[in-house]
């Protein structure tokens, strides 16, 4: 055989080598493989968002005080609490209604307390932390603000606090036959993810 034909007859070999090789590999992907499989579900996934809540003993006439002279004072509880399913803090704020003397309002003097064994006129004064005082126009506990402030109470779910209120008509007051309004108003908000 010559060396022409030597090569020609590879050159064949190595066609039909391809050739077998390729039709090896197109049966295999054609071919489809048993695989073993399983599939589990995990049910009942629920999620419930939690409540705000802030509680106030009375919704109305907290302190109330008629014919009131330099010297007089009124003094009563509030509790605070936290009725929902997440820490919170809250504020107050004071507002005068509109028909309010202004200068009746400047002179009573507010003092609001935390940790008041008898909050009455007689036992008011003798314990407890002083959280205001100063004029009941401008009265405030924290700051309503959205995030921590200075003076904000936090209350853990579930909890509650008593504070004692106490507006006094100094004995310089000089105010006749006027009448001073106001609105305590607290705001609460929660106190995870809200630095």
């Amino acid at each position: 055989m010559t060396i022409k034909a030597k090569k020609k007859n590879t050159k064949k070999k190595v066609a039909a080598s391809l050739a077998v090789l390729l039709a090896a590999a197109s049966a295999l992907t054609l071919t489809s493989l048993a695989v073993f499989t399983d599939q589990e579900t995990v049910t009942n996934n629920a999620f419930t968002t939690g409540t705000l809540d802030l509680t106030v003993g009375t919704n109305s006439a907290l302190l109330t005080a008629t014919a009131m002279i330099p010297g007089d004072q009124v003094t009563s509880p509030l509790v605070v609490g936290n009725g929902g399913s997440i820490p919170l803090r809250y504020a107050m704020t004071t507002a005068m209604t509109p028909a309010s003397d202004a200068g009746l309002s400047a002179e009573l003097v507010l003092v609001v307390k935390s940790g008041v064994t008898t909050c009455t006129n007689a036992g008011f004064g003798a314990d407890g932390t002083e959280i205001f005082n100063g004029a009941l126009n401008t009265g405030f506990v924290g700051d309503p603000t959205q995030g921590a402030d200075a003076g904000d109470r936090a209350l853990a779910v579930a909890a509650n606090e008593s504070l004692c209120f106490n507006v006094a008509l100094p004995l310089s007051s000089t105010a006749q036959g006027v009448t001073a309004e106001a609105a305590f108003t607290f705001d609460a908000e929660q106190t995870p993810n809200n630095p």
